[in-house]
């Protein structure tokens, strides 16, 4: 324990040194990253699916969700962006002779400001834009003795662990109430950070580690850094997003609520 606290004091050290150090000129960089989706706790229960079928739709579906993204950084600011989706855009799910596009739900433009404590993300809802304005999310990580080199970096592993609430469900033609669950589970997040970039940022939503996020897994979705950049020659840009009505995550999370439930009593009396 006290060579891990001594470890630790010492990463912290070196990454405020490597602030100090580039504080007096720029420090900018854009780092690329692969996203893979793995299909844990999703049942499609219908008649006529078989047990093969079920598979099939699976793995087409986390084929759809490989997608390259764009981190671009500097000191206190960074910006994430998807870059291309490597299956070709809108999820095109085919079996059994039915095909189903499927246009999943994801965030546009994402910035954050560590000095600002600010969040911002544009998002589409329904077809509708909005820009969630929020503060960071902050996580207590735990540190390990773990270390591997992610391409030309070593970097180090830490841990978050968090119980939250999230909903079971199977799907099936009757969207029946019974077919949603909500659950409480515990969720393990591994990140893998390397000191020798010294920029608190990562991937999406993540930051607050003493060094760049080269590869993170919350159990479900992965990124994991493929190239990095860093002083360009072209100057790199940074700026907030700005499309969308404007409220909170928990606002946004009311309203996808709202509007889920719309759509499945809109269905129940249709049929």
């Amino acid at each position: 324990m006290k060579n891990l606290k001594q470890r630790i004091a010492l990463l912290i050290s070196l990454f405020v040194a490597g602030i100090i150090s580039i504080n007096a000129q720029e420090f900018e960089g854009k780092a690329v990253y692969q996203s893979a989706m793995k299909m844990q706790g999703f049942a499609f229960k219908e008649e006529g699916i078989s047990s093969e079928m079920e598979e099939q739709i699976k793995q087409q579906m986390a084929k759809q969700f490989q997608k390259e993204y764009e981190l671009t950084f500097n000191l206190n600011e960074s910006t994430w962006k998807e870059a291309a989706s490597l299956s070709g855009g809108m999820a095109r799910i085919s079996v059994g002779g039915v095909v189903i596009l499927m246009d999943n739900e994801e965030g546009g433009l994402t910035y954050k400001n560590i000095a600002e404590n600010l969040f911002m993300q544009e998002k589409e809802l329904f077809g509708k834009p909005f820009l969630v304005n929020d503060q960071l999310e902050l996580r207590e990580w735990e540190f390990t003795q773990e270390s591997k080199k992610i391409g030309n970096y070593t970097a180090y592993k830490a841990i978050y662990t968090d119980l939250i609430e999230s909903m079971s469900m199977s799907f099936n033609s009757d969207l029946d109430e019974d077919q949603m669950e909500k659950v409480m589970d515990t969720i393990k997040i591994e990140a893998w950070y390397t000191p020798e970039i010294p920029v608190s940022q990562g991937p999406a939503g993540y930051w607050g580690l003493p060094g760049l996020i080269m590869e993170i897994n919350d159990g479900s979705m992965s990124y994991v850094c493929t190239k990095v950049i860093l002083n360009p020659e072209d100057k790199i840009k940074i700026k907030k997003p700005s499309k969308g009505k404007t409220l909170t995550r928990a606002e946004l999370q009311k309203i996808r609520e709202e509007k889920t439930q719309e759509m499945k009593n809109k269905y129940k009396n249709e049929k």
